[in-house]
Formats: structure tokens, sequence, C-alpha cells
């Protein structure tokens, strides 16, 4: 009896239990629906299930849940799904398993670059291991398999890069600066990343807007750019000790000497940093050159090595914010003022700079979108031609007989010296070209997969190819490989400012050796093994005045 009892009270509990759920179940189906309730306030409110009255008695077992009234906009705003809210400590982790393959990549990148060079690190000498030993171990094509990251693939056969850069198809994929596109498009909340960040179609489009702006530029301010290279023969003359050495820091001078013709190029305006001595004073021009200076460190110290800056705020990636801020604030004042005077059709406007021709072209780019383009143009372009110069005088220092013949050449060209025809000069300086480029193909950077650098330096490909010898590069027949030395890179991603780094170059060197003997009696000057190679010492070279 007491069991038939128990039994019937199950069974009662359990429908009791199912109807209930099936209750509930309907009202949470009815209020996650996407339908706004009609509601009227003249009438009691009706409960959306079954009618009634949301009365009291009807309350007691079912009670109606609060309707709250929904406005709703005629033009939805549709936001990112990373708006979506939710635990924080989830998101975390989240972005861990996202960045943890790019850290890996990144990791065994370092780590490997750190083994090659442990010797240098702690001897300050050249490294006894390198990337040639590697490729002298397992061939041209070297693999390296990352266990939490993705692999790494060595290549220094001029053939394999032949191959590699043949098959991008007309949208090649770089790696970009991943600090840069991280700071523009979730702090600065931009579309787009930046030149150098960007593929497909947007970099094509970035890349139309601002190559026949550059084409022209180094031909219409080849004198501006000359009368800067005598400022800084100038600034030399003035910081030379009694040994005719320059007693500061000589890679700054040339430095700051960059960032004046840069200056001109893109703003059409005279910094004259190069003849400033306090460079972190509150007036624009030298603040931007120290915003320049600290954000350079700054994306320095976080493309190399672990970016651990994706997961938590690092020092390096604070300075790089903070920097980049500053430095976007007074490149947009430039580029306001500039936009007024256009606007306003003003006659002093010139229309050669780069950021008035991008503002007088059809493209519909916001200030913000030109700030960006300009920024990148500063920082890339002053930073790896005052890298590029450095090496250019030491090696020019340190090789007596290739200064003589290089002297020679612009002697003879001195009466006929036509500054504004940059064509012409080039064509007339064939042994300053040659050791442009073989300046180019001399220092080893940091890490890439075409390894450019050591193909440059392979025996294989050059004869005494470890030797600065520009004369490799005008004999009227040789059999070198094309794509044995590509210090612009190759195809339609190569290097916008091939033309006004070549240009700086030669006209700095052609002022330089006009009046100057250049002499170097230390030793042998190592390239820096960070994301942008610069002298690891100060270069001490003499500056003798030519009679």
């Amino acid at each position: 009896m007491l069991l038939n009892k128990i039994q019937c009270s199950q069974l009662f509990l359990r429908k009791y239990c199912h109807y209930f759920e099936r209750r509930l179940h309907a009202q949470v189906t009815t209020f996650q629906t996407v339908k706004t309730l009609q509601i009227s306030v003249e009438e009691p409110a009706k409960h959306p299930i079954s009618g009634l009255a949301t009365n009291k008695s009807a309350g007691d077992i079912f009670p109606a849940p609060r309707v709250v009234p929904m406005v709703l906009s005629k033009d939805p705003v549709v936001l990112p799904f990373d708006d979506v809210p939710g635990p924080k400590s989830l998101k975390y982790l989240s972005n861990i398993r996202h960045y943890i393959s790019e850290i890996g990549t990144q990791l065994t990148a370092t780590l490997l670059t750190t083994g090659l060079n442990i010797s240098s690190y702690l001897s300050k000498r050249t490294s006894i291991r390198n990337l040639s030993s590697l490729f002298d171990d397992y061939g041209p094509v070297v693999r390296f398999v990352s266990p939490v990251g993705g692999d790494i693939v060595l290549l220094n056969h001029p053939e394999h890069i032949r191959k590699v850069f043949s098959l991008e198809g007309d949208y090649p994929v770089r790696s970009t600066l991943e600090s840069l596109e991280k700071y523009r498009m979730e702090h600065r909340n931009h579309v787009y990343g930046g030149i150098y960040t960007v593929h497909g179609l947007e970099w094509v489009r970035q890349k139309s807007i601002m190559e026949r702006p550059l084409q022209g530029a180094s031909t219409h301010y080849a004198s501006s750019i000359y009368e800067t290279c005598d400022k800084f023969t100038q600034k030399i003359y003035n910081l030379r000790n009694y040994q005719d050495e320059i007693s500061k820091d000589l890679y700054k001078e040339i430095h700051k000497w960059a960032f004046d013709c840069m200056g001109v190029l893109i703003f059409s305006k005279q910094f004259s940093m190069i003849d400033t001595e306090v460079v972190y004073s509150q007036c624009d021009k030298s603040w931007m050159y120290h915003c320049l200076e600290q954000a350079t460190d700054a994306l320095d110290k976080c493309e190399t090595g672990p970016h651990l800056w994706k997961l938590f705020t690092t020092p390096a990636w604070y300075k790089l914010v903070k920097y980049c801020d500053n430095l976007d604030h007074l490149i947009g004042k430039h580029v306001l003022e500039a936009d007024r005077e256009l606007s306003g059709k003003s006659t002093d406007a010139d229309s050669h700079c780069l950021m008035n021709a991008i503002l007088l072209s059809d493209n519909q780019l916001t200030a913000e979108d030109i700030a960006t383009i300009l920024m990148d143009m500063l920082i890339i372009g002053v930073n790896t031609i005052s890298s590029s110069m450095s090496y250019l005088l030491y090696y020019i220092a340190r090789y007596q007989k290739v200064q003589c013949l290089l002297y020679q050449e612009i002697e003879n060209m001195y009466p006929n010296l036509i500054i504004d025809d940059i064509t012409k000069l080039k064509e007339n300086t064939p042994y300053l070209q040659a050791c442009i480029k073989e300046t180019l193909s001399i220092p080893r950077g940091t890490l890439i997969i075409m390894s450019t650098q050591e193909a440059s330096l392979k025996e294989s490909n050059y004869d005494d190819a470890k030797k600065f010898n520009p004369d490799r590069w005008i004999k009227a027949v040789h059999d070198y490989h094309a794509f044995a030395s590509v210090p612009f890179g190759f195809g339609s991603r190569k290097c916008l400012g091939q033309n006004i780094a070549e240009t700086m170059l030669s006209l700095l060197t052609i002022r330089v050796l006009q009046k100057y003997k250049l002499e170097h009696h230390y030793g042998e000057v190592q390239p820096t093994r960070r994301f942008i190679s610069k002298p690891s010492k100060p270069l001490k070279i003499r500056f003798i005045d030519r009679m």
C-alpha cells in the first residue's frame, strides 16, 4: 500500500515537473526573440504565453517577468564580434591561444639567431657560426621545425630566390611590421595598418598613390638635397677634433641629415636638424625628430625577438604607442596646414612634395590616412638610408684604393656636374653606383626567409665575395646571377624609395669626397643584429681636408 502511494506521488511529481519545464522553456524562448513586444500603457499587461492579465492570482504560480520596452533605431549599428561582452579571463586565454603560434615562430627565430651568434655577444667579435655554416651543412634550403609555431625555411641560392619571387603573383605577401599594424588598427582604430602592413588590392591602391610622386621627387628636390649635403660637410668641419675625427656620434649626424632630406621630400620644408644641437626642445621640428628616434628604438625592440607585446603591455610597446601618437599628431598638423593652403588655392603651395601630391590626387584619402603613409615613409626612409650611408662612408674610408678611383671619377665630372638631372648624374658615375650596390650587399641584417645577404657573400656567386670590391659591378661582361644581390627587393613589391635612396647616397658621397679624404684606423665594425641594422660601435672616421 505504501509502495503504491510512493509510486503515485513520483508519477504526479514527474508530470508536474515536466509541465513546469515546458512553461519555463516557452517563456525563455519568447523573451529571446528579436521581435519587439508591443505594450500598451492604457491596458493591463498580458502574459506573453497564456494571455492572462498579470494579476496577483496568475502570478502566484507563473510570475510574469519584467518586460522593458526596447527603443530601436532605424539604422542599426553593427558592432565587431570582439565587442560582445563576456568573461575577460576567457578572452585573455583566447588571445594566448591565438598568438601562441606566432610567438612560437618568433621565439624559434630568436633562439636560432642567438645560438648562431653567441660568440659575438660574449667576445664582441665576428661570430664563429653564422648562417653560412648552416647552408654548408644542410645545403641551400634549410628548415627549422618549431614545436609551438610555424616552421622557418631559409634559402640562399639565387635560383631558389628567383623562383620564389616568380611565384608571388599579382599580390605579393611580405612579413609585416606587426607592432605598427596593431598600433594603427587596435590603438588608433584605423581601417588599415599602413602600406608596409597591408596586402592585396589595398596594397595596390596605396602603392599607386605613392608611386608617381616618388618618381619625380628626387629630381625636383635634387638641389635642395645637395644643399643639405653641403650643410653636413660643414657640420663635420665644426665637429672635428685635433685628430680630424668626429668627437660625437657620426651615425647620429648622418641620421639628422637623412631626416632633413626626407623633410624636404615629404613636407617641402627645411627642418635644419643638422644645424641643431639640442634636439629635445619643444619646437615642432625638434620634437618630431626626438619622437622619431624614440619610436624607432621601440619599433626595433618590438619587432626583434618574441612578440610578448601581443599578450600584455611591455615597456617597448608602451614607448611605441607614446611616441607614435606624438609623431602622428605632429605630422597631422602639417597635413591639415597643407590642406588649408591647397583648398585656398595658395600660390605658395609646392605640388611636388609627397604630402601635397597625395592631397591633390583623386584618391579619397582622409588626413588620418595621409598621416599614416607619411609616418611610414619617415620611419623607414630615415633609418634605412642612415644605415646605408654609414656603411658606405666606412667602406670608402677603409679601402683607400676604392676611394682614389671614386674621387677621380667625381673630379672628372665636376666641371659638368648637373645636380638637377639625376638620371644623367647616375650615368656619369658608374663607379659610385657600384660602390653603393656593393655597400648594400655586405652588411648582414636580421634573419629573413630568403637570405639574400648570405647569397651575396657566397664565393660560388662572386669572386672575393667578402671583400669590398665595387669593380665587380662595372665589368663589361660578368656571369653573376641577377638574384645573387637584390638589396631593394624585386617585382611589384620592391622598395618604392629606391630612386630616392640612391640619389641621397650619391649626392652626399660626392659632396663629402669633394671636401675630405676619409681614413679609418680602427678595428672592423660589425652590424648590429637587430630589426634595423646599424654599426655596432661609433664610427671613428678621419675627415682630412683636401688641398
